[in-house]
């Protein structure tokens, strides 16, 4: 089944270039870095989006008052850390190489157990 995968965040930094940290982290793990410019929410087809994986509540609670996303769409994806880390996902930004890769590893974790459990937390 083919899976489409949108990545944005809920405050718009879409003006701004990636930050370096986060593309230098993806090239470590040789994952593709962003494009050009960050991605926001609201550039995204949020009616066609099936399921919304966030790092914080407070992500969640933005989708739902900013963008009426019905909270029945919206999972921490902390909930699928196959290690039980907690349900909240910190962002590194400021923290350093060490504290990116840390979070790289975590959301890797969570999102390879979201699609080997088909979006059921453990």
């Amino acid at each position: 089944m083919a899976i489409a995968v949108y990545s944005g965040g809920v405050y718009d930094f879409s003006d701004q270039p990636p930050l370096t940290e986060t593309a230098n982290t993806c090239l470590v793990h040789q994952t593709p870095p962003e494009k050009e410019t960050p991605t926001w929410v609201g550039q995204l087809p949020l009616d066609s989006i099936g399921r919304f994986l966030v790092m914080e509540h407070s992500h969640a609670d933005m989708l739902t008052s900013e963008f009426g996303i019905s909270p029945e769409r919206i999972s921490l994806l902390g909930a699928f850390d196959p290690h039980g880390r907690g349900l909240e996902i910190a962002d590194p930004f400021g923290l350093g190489k060490v504290a990116y890769d840390r979070s790289y590893k975590l959301i890797r974790d969570c999102i390879l157990e979201y699609l080997d459990t088909m979006g059921e937390p453990k």
